[in-house]
């Protein structure tokens, strides 16, 4: 019999595919579907196993012949409101598939999988004299004949990753049929304790073997004589002090000598995160501040505003006393920081405060922990949520506070689909729940301060440092001088020499250089070109083996004196140096540049009583790496914490009194008109982690190649106003944002001449769209043109930069064209859309 009729979207099709289907519920499900309820569906020609969620149940259809559903997961809805309005936000604002946005919103071990077999049909044997069938076709179906029922994962395995070239057509001629096994998210942890079953006498005459039956296994009679002495224990610990294993426990329970009782365990890595918690006495001026944000946030509907503060002048504390205020009132607090590096010191703070109550949300979590947390705020458990990026999704109940930490960087805009911005995100969710956005930076972005000038954003301000502490004193050192005076070190001899007073006097240093590795590159010295990563269009990398813990010889390594590699930052390529050039055949190479790990080198080198912690990508790829590094920095283990971009911001250390800043222009000079204004926040930012003690003198030396730019030279003073002012001049005449939107189109694909054509007639089939049926919509077209890298992972990009104000029906257009270009080269193209991105 047929119920109602569920409206469901699939999570695993492509866009052009991705749209609102109708399926019937059977009877026996009937009651057990509501939005947001997480189905199996059969889906196309060949009734493939397919997730779905349910956007609403109704009782009537538009289409005949419905199929039906096959089952739901849970006895509760996968998505509530909240979270179905925010995968629909998603889905119209970035242009993604409805899957893609219900992976963001939620955690991977909250859905169920699906498993799916290919099974022969016993009744329907195969002609010999059937040429209908592919070859392929056939050779698997006498595989099917052999092995039976087959999870397709094996077939890909045995037939390659595009199967269904194979499995269709067997299953259009009936040779063959798909099913598939729902398994339900189980990714909750379980922590049994074995406890005696049976009396002790009896036990022990099981041992002795006075009692029948006697025990014969080892393991298990060390398992009950441990039991005996200590009483109930957990099962790992049972196994560890017994020296038994889980299978002889599970027959001990089997003979009922013992019982396995289990409890749910909740992962939480953080649970001993918590520091003391300081009395926080706000200044006049951070007391103003507050009093302003806890104005606006008793007003009426949602409001945001800017905490504007120089580095060092105690925006945390105004913020811990909104989420004071906000939690008076029984509502939820969410608080984003821009690097998994900043977390422990967010957590350990607010822990200190809040204890339980607080959950962590980012990437470096497992499966298992990520799952945890997000059940516990979900159920209520948690109401103040840290994360990064991806914790503005976290369901936090009542939510009253979204707040946005060092709101300029990068890492809040997603370069992987959904292609979403932390910031219109929070916007939404503030705006539907009626909750105050606060964002909070000593260099906000551009486009952020125009917000505020403009009066969209309250602009909240603190201006001077807290506790009577002074900004740094800050050296510009000119490296054009230093390599005219002999100077071939990337330390110049300023930094040398505060270096060494810092480390003599018992303080510590922070050292920020944005490159790792040894050397940037190595050139050859007859052609001048140099090793490139034969899956992407880029220069490898020398690494040392040295920081790593690796070993290998001279010849190995093809630099006498220091092993080492080439190591591709893309894709992770790494080979040995080659003997010869491989673009002219000579020998000779020369090594380009400087990257964290020679200036790690140089620094134990030439600084006495230097303990060098380094702190880049290829130091902190293990789980809690950052906290290792920072704690052991925290706790005066190392005085001298080197590193990239992770070191720069955000971060508090007492004890810091001087800040070195290598190849301070280097971000000057890319093609993103942001380069100004990045290099600008980084050199405010990393110059501000010095003398932030009262009473402690702060030191800064920024090596430059160009001391008198005027970047250099504001962000020195730490004058953002006088940086805005030229900044938002300039983009304004250039009409770049926020005076405008940036649109990228990129199509990617690893047949370069398909690309081309693709990219040619992307380009004609946009400009015939905007001059007939969306000639209303004011542009600026540039390209086609190759990606800044045109190579990753063996995969071209070829792009379309456009100016203009995306609106609904500038989205209309974009949607149009990723449905034509979505079929025109199936699997082998891929269009994407991606607006205001990172980088263009």
């Amino acid at each position: 019999m047929i119920g109602d009729i569920a409206r469901v979207c699939i999570l695993d099709v492509p866009y052009f595919a991705d749209k609102i289907y109708d399926y019937y519920i059977p009877i026996e499900l009937d009651g057990s579907i509501r939005e947001g309820s997480l189905v199996t569906v059969p889906f196309g020609m060949s009734n493939k196993r397919m997730r779905a969620v349910t956007l609403e149940v109704t009782d009537s259809s538009g289409f005949d012949d419905l199929k039906p559903v096959i089952s739901v997961s849970g006895a509760e809805p996968l998505l509530d409101g909240e979270q179905m309005k925010m995968c629909q936000f998603l889905k119209n604002r970035t242009l993604c598939t409805f899957g893609d946005a219900v992976r963001s919103v939620v955690p991977s071990a909250a859905i169920a999988r699906i498993t799916e077999y290919i099974e022969p049909d016993p009744k329907k044997v195969y002609d010999p004299k059937d040429r209908t069938l592919p070859q392929r076709s056939v050779a698997l179906l006498a595989y099917l004949a052999e092995h039976g029922k087959t999870p397709l994962y094996k077939i890909a395995l045995e037939f390659g990753e595009d199967t269904d070239k194979y499995v269709v057509p067997l299953i259009r001629a009936k040779y063959a049929k798909r099913c598939g096994e729902v398994k339900e998210s189980t990714n909750i942890k379980i922590e049994y304790t074995v406890v005696l079953a049976a009396s002790p006498e009896v036990i022990r005459g099981m041992i002795d073997g006075t009692t029948s039956p006697a025990l014969r296994s080892e393991g298990q009679k060390a398992a009950l004589e441990t039991l005996l002495i200590t009483g109930d224990m957990k099962e790992t610990e049972l196994c560890k002090v017994s020296g038994c294993n889980k299978v002889q426990i599970s027959s001990l329970e089997k003979k009922g000598l013992v019982e396995r009782r289990g409890e749910e365990v909740t992962r939480d890595p953080y649970r001993e995160t918590a520091a003391a918690p300081p009395e926080i006495e706000l200044s006049a001026t951070q007391e103003a501040a507050y009093r302003r944000l806890e104005e606006l946030y008793s007003g009426e509907g949602a409001v945001a505003a800017l905490l504007f503060g120089v580095t060092g002048s105690g925006k945390t504390s105004v913020i811990k006393k909104m989420i004071d205020r906000v939690r008076a009132d029984g509502r939820g607090v969410i608080m984003l920081v821009p690097e998994i590096a900043l977390t422990p010191q967010a957590v350990a703070i607010f822990r200190g405060y809040y204890g339980d109550s607080v959950c962590v949300l980012h990437s470096g979590l497992s499966d298992g922990e990520r799952y945890d947390a997000y059940r516990r705020i979900k159920d209520g458990s948690s109401d103040v949520v840290i994360g990064t990026r991806s914790a503005i999704f976290a369901p936090v109940k009542n939510l009253g506070l979204i707040v946005i930490d060092e709101e300029q960087e990068h890492t809040y805009k997603s370069d992987s689909d959904p292609k979403y911005s932390a910031h219109e995100v929070a916007s939404f969710r503030c705006g539907e729940s009626g909750a105050m956005l606060i964002l909070s930076s000593a260099t906000p972005s551009v486009g952020t301060f125009y917000k505020a000038a403009s009066g969209k954003y309250e602009l909240v301000e603190l201006k001077e440092r807290y506790g009577g502490a002074n900004l740094p004193k800050v050296k510009i050192c000119d490296m054009r001088r230093e390599s005219a005076a002999g100077n071939v070190s990337p330390l110049s001899n300023e930094l040398l020499g505060d270096l060494e007073a810092t480390v003599s006097s018992g303080e510590q240093a922070i050292v920020f250089l944005n490159r790792r590795g040894y050397n940037n590159a190595v050139a050859c010295m007859c052609c001048g070109e140099s090793i490139k990563c034969p899956n992407c269009s880029v220069s490898m990398t020398f690494h040392t083996y040295r920081t790593l813990g690796e070993t290998t010889s001279d010849e190995e390594s093809g630099r006498p004196g220091r092993p080492g590699y080439l190591v591709c930052h893309y894709c992770g390529h790494r080979e040995k140096v080659p003997v010869t050039c491989p673009s002219c055949g000579k020998e000779h190479f020369r090594y380009v540049g400087c990257g964290t790990q020679r200036v790690e080198e140089e620094i134990k080198e030439l600084v006495p009583g230097a303990a060098v912690s380094r702190m880049d990508t290829d130091t902190t790829g293990t789980k809690f790496s950052h906290e290792k590094i920072l704690d052991k920095f925290r706790r005066g283990q190392s005085n001298v914490l080197l590193g990239t971009q992770m070191v720069a911001k955000g971060h508090d250390f007492p004890k810091v009194t001087l800040v070195g800043v290598m190849g301070a222009d280097s971000s000057l000079y890319t093609e993103d008109y942001r380069g100004a204004e990045r290099t600008f926040s980084m050199l405010t930012q990393v110059i501000g982690r010095a003398g932030r003690r009262g009473g402690a003198e702060g030191v800064a030396v920024v090596q430059t190649l160009n001391p008198d730019h005027d970047v250099i030279r504001e962000a020195a003073t730490q004058d953002y106003r006088a940086f805005y002012a030229r900044e938002i001049e300039l983009r304004r005449r250039l009409v770049f944002p926020p005076f405008c939107d940036l649109v990228v189109l990129t199509l990617a694909s690893s047949d370069e001449a398909m690309l081309h054509a693709a990219s040619v007639k992307l380009s004609e089939r946009l400009s015939e769209l905007l001059g007939g049926e969306y000639s209303d919509i004011r542009f600026q077209a540039f390209g086609p043109f190759e990606s800044p890298i045109y190579k990753v992972k063996n995969v071209c990009r070829m792009r379309i930069v456009i100016k203009c104000r995306v609106s609904r029906r500038f989205r209309e257009l974009i949607t149009k064209l990723k449905l034509e270009f979505g079929k025109y080269g199936g699997r082998r193209l891929s269009l994407s859309v991606d607006i205001n991105p990172n980088s263009i």
